[in-house]
């Protein structure tokens, strides 16, 4: 521990922001224009702790796999698993960026005004993934553009019309960690039993092993060597303003098309259930993914996609002022999101009712509704008898989403060759991609091409309604409090859960090994699905007092109690169903789950210099430099984010038909096999590997000493061919708070000109905030055969039996500015002339 936080208190940050602005009349009262430039450079290093492979388990590796040692990281010192010691690196990160905007204003006539503002961002930034080095490098271009003409009709009605484009070009490539002796580019080792990488939020890829790669996560379910894209919307909209008597109306629509050039650079994913299974070249799964743009066995075509897709947006509201003291706010918004499609039909669509795929689908890939009405009313009230110093405020509304757009291009990704191979020859490394995709026949039955698929009923949009209530007050000291409860409610949600399960298992009478059959056959390996209909709630009450700035100081305070609960977080937030028969069964805490959270902010003005408490009649130059000084701090507290514990299990296990136990591998007595297979995990298939433990009753799952967080104690395994009843996201991670001070003056030069002088402190008392830990993933530990080591189904784990690390806070927050960073110092100079 001590070691560990050494480290984390040396992470370093250094970082140059500089820019300048300009602006003022290019015709007197006609025309004007503004610049802005900004610069960034930033060099930082955050400690990463994981466990690697120790010299004792690189001695048992197999010859075809000890080529591949190399990749992994040596460690520093042990763990409690002889086969894993820890590493504790500071894992560098740049990041680099230039942006600047230019706005014009030209006054065509008194009643017609038009302007014109563009913005370009260009980025750069090499990331580092994990311990062993691997990064992954980003490049955006992000840039948007607007001309509006602004109509004054009469003194009460305008007009405005606007043209607007938004757009950004984005590069993303995985770069191998620096292994001279281990070639891994284009392909990940992954020990914890999982395929996909971190880094989608939702999803947990790392179990604190370090994952050597050369990939990068692409999507929720599957990693590559890249992903180019090129997204923008053109966008015209028209607002009309309108003031009769007490009613301020205002109306408009919108046209909004959208455009995306994607592709997606494929690799090779190994993975291995355990580091046993590692060593022994047993991998539980070998998943491989081509191109996107490659010449697709299915379709024909090469390329990458172009995707188009439009939205349709219309409103009206008013605000009606009814009498001096209340004011109600009412409006209607209708929106309609037409579904994406591919504009060369290049796509593969899996009927799930037919399990089936059909390429160049001509059809909507899923619905979208077309009656998306939100309504929105809302009252203010200050009543007379409070003397103007209490207001209420009463308001809810129905708002529409069409999700994030990975869910909506599924057909699109399909189109690529794709294989998941978990048996066979085939299953072990090397592995000869290029002899698999010049081979590669769609009609064979053992293909085990992955598509990934929408349910039959899996409609657009998102809804939520939103409500809230408050009450302000005024108080002494100019000083505001409000009191707010506010909530929503999510319905038809962003849901997902796999298909092509494992429905039958029969065996090999000589060798006792499994045969597995699975709903579509075995042409295909676990297809991911995606549909709607999640429901999750939320209730806060807030707290806010703000105090204006008044005699040198102003303050602010905000306390949030609040819970998010539901079957669903929504898009971007839905993890796999851990029962695929089941959604309601994953009812639990969001991700985004925070009961409670505070922040104090205040600016006091020191009193020092001409004009003040103290030093009131102090000579020019002194009060140059002692007077105008403010003292600035921000005080944030929060309670800890939620943590999904989760388990590896095999497909299959065995069964003895003697005494019931259960094994990894069939038994064999006098040549004829003793057990029997076993479906142990009804979905089948490991790609998004989202399998819960059972709980141990009466055991606190948490632990109160140490580095550790998580009790292993408290989890056991299934038994085979049941789901875990572990809640989703159960258990809550270590609290965070931090102290930040500014310190701030202007120094005058001339009239309306100065240098302004600027330092902060972030986390100034250097407070270690430890982040969730890295490895909550338990691996089923089977023993292989009587006598051998393991656990059965209902043993609780143990320290030693979950793994090293498991459950242990290995590293900070570890972000690089502001909240959950370690302390820095930022200094800044701002000319104004």
């Amino acid at each position: 521990a001590r070691n560990f936080f050494d480290k984390a208190v040396k992470s370093k940050l250094r970082l140059n922001q500089f820019g300048g602005s300009a602006g003022g009349p290019i015709a007197k009262d006609k025309a004007f224009f503004f610049l802005s430039y900004e610069g960034l450079r930033q060099k930082t290093s955050a400690p990463i702790v994981e466990s690697t492979l120790s010299a004792a388990a690189r001695a048992k590796a197999v010859p075809a796999i000890q080529p591949l040692l190399a990749a992994f990281p040596v460690g520093q010192y042990a763990s409690s698993d002889p086969n894993l010691d820890i590493i504790n690196v500071n894992a560098p990160a740049s990041v680099g960026e230039n942006s600047g905007g230019m706005r014009l204003d030209y006054n065509l006539s008194s009643k017609l005004r038009l302007y014109l503002r563009y913005f370009r961002d260009q980025g750069e930034s090499y990331q580092t993934q994990n311990s062993t080095g691997s990064q992954y490098f980003t490049s955006v271009v992000p840039q948007n553009a607007v001309i509006s003409l602004n109509q004054i009709l009469t003194p009460t009605v305008i007009n405005e019309t606007k043209f607007g484009f938004n757009g950004s070009k984005t590069r993303v490539y995985g770069i191998p960690g620096s292994s001279p002796n281990a070639n891994i580019s284009g392909m990940t080792i992954n020990l914890s039993g999982s395929v996909a990488l971190g880094g989608i939020a939702g999803q947990t890829g790392s179990a604190g092993l370090a994952i050597p790669s050369g990939l990068i996560r692409l999507s929720s379910s599957f990693n590559g060597r890249g992903a180019p894209y090129t997204n923008f919307s053109e966008s015209f909209i028209d607002n009309l303003s309108v003031v009769r008597g007490s009613h301020n109306m205002k109306f408009g629509g919108e046209l909004r098309a959208l455009t995306i050039y994607n592709d997606q650079l494929g690799g090779t994913t190994f993975s291995f259930a355990n580091v046993a299974a590692f060593l022994a070249n047993q991998p539980s799964s070998i998943a491989f993914n081509g191109d996107l743009s490659a010449k697709s066995p299915f379709t024909g075509l090469s390329g990458e996609a172009h995707m188009r897709q439009n939205y349709y947006i219309l409103y009206g509201q008013d605000e009606w002022k009814i009498s001096p003291t209340l004011t109600m706010s009412y409006g209607l918004r209708w929106e309609y999101y037409q579904p994406m499609h591919e504009t060369n039909n290049k796509n593969v669509y899996f009927d799930m009712a037919k399990g089936t795929i059909i390429p160049g689908y001509k059809g909507d890939w899923y619905s979208s509704s077309k009656k998306n009405f939100g309504p929105r009313l809302a009252f203010a009230w200050a009543p007379r008898q409070f003397n103007n110093k209490t207001v209420f405020h009463i308001g809810s509304g129905f708002y529409y989403g069409p999700g994030q757009t990975e869910d909506q291009i599924q057909p699109e990704a399909n189109d690529r060759i794709g294989r998941t191979i978990t048996s066979g020859s085939l299953l072990a490394y090397p592995f000869d991609t290029n002899q698999i995709f010049a081979t590669y026949n769609i009609d064979d039955p053992n293909l085990g091409y992955q598509p990934r698929a929408y349910a039959p009923g899996y409609r657009l949009p998102e809804r939520i309604l939103q409500y809230t209530a408050s009450v302000q007050q005024e108080l002494p000291g100019n000083t505001m409090l409000t009191v707010a409860y506010v909530g929503n409610q999510g319905r038809n949600l962003f849901l997902r859960s796999t298909t092509n399960k494992i429905v039958s298992v029969g065996m090999n009478a000589t060798t006792g090994a499994a045969i597995v059959n699975r709903e579509f056959g075995n042409r295909f390996a676990e297809i991911d699905y995606k549909t709607s209909g999640g429901r999750n709630n939320y209730n806060s009450m807030q707290v806010t007092a703000n105090r204006r700035f008044s005699s040198g100081l102003s303050m602010g305070m905000q306390y949030t109690w609040g819970h998010s609960i539901g079957n669903s977080g929504g898009s971007n937030e839905a993890n796999t169903a851990g029962n695929p028969f089941d959604f309601n069964a994953d009812h639990g805490n969001n991700n985004f789950d925070i009961r409670q959270s505070f922040n104090m902010t205040g600016l006091y003005e020191l009193p020092f210099g001409r004009n003040r408490r103290y030093l009131s009649h102090t000579g020019a130059a002194a009060n140059f430099l002692l007077g105008g000084w403010q003292l600035g701090g921000i005080a944030n507290a929060r309670a800890g984010v939620p943590i999904d514990v989760l388990i590896t299990r095999p497909d299959v296990v065995y069964r003895d038909t003697r005494d019931g136990s259960i094994y990894a591998n069939p038994v064999l007595v006098n040549g004829s096999p003793v057990t029997t297979p076993v479906i142990n995990t009804l979905g089948g298939g490991n790609s998004r590997n989202v399998r819960r433990p059972d709980v141990v009753a009466g055991v606190d799952p948490y632990l109160h000493s140490g580095m550790g967080w998580v009790n292993p104690a408290a989890f056991s395994i299934p038994l085979p061919g049941t789901f875990g009843n572990s809640s989703r996201n159960s258990l809550v991670g270590p609290g965070l708070s931090q102290i930040d001070l500014t310190l701030g003056k202007k120094f005058p030069f001339a009239e309306q000109k100065f240098v302004e002088f600027k330092a902060e402190i972030y986390n100034i008392l250097n407070h270690a905030n430890l982040a969730n830990p890295g490895n909550v993933r338990l691996q089923q530990i089977i023993p292989s055969g009587p006598g051998a080591s393991g656990l059965q189904p209902g043993q609780a784990f143990t320290t030693a039996t979950a793994g090293a690390n498991f459950g242990a806070r290995t590293s900070t927050v570890s972000n690089q500015i502001g909240l959950g960073t370690n302390r820095q110092i930022q200094l800044a100079l701002r000319v104004n002339f």
